[in-house]
């Protein structure tokens, strides 16, 4: 089966306010579909790394479920 899995995820502060949400997939790449600072977006990233430089307040990296 060629089908990519995806796993939904939300970055919050340390008061568990939400700030990002997006898709990890399993090599590592990140889909930003959500920040608190832009509103709906579509950003694309190789990983994780960049959006917690963009983002510092991020406290917790919570994944929700698999697709």
């Amino acid at each position: 089966m060629d089908t990519k899995r995806r796993r939904s995820f939300q970055l919050e502060d340390a008061k568990g306010n939400k700030l990002a949400t997006g898709v990890i997939y399993d090599e590592g790449n990140v889909q930003v579909l959500w920040r608190i600072d832009c509103g709906y977006t579509a950003e694309q990233y190789a990983s994780l790394n960049p959006v917690l430089d963009l983002m510092p307040e991020v406290a917790v990296l919570r994944l929700q479920d698999v697709e």
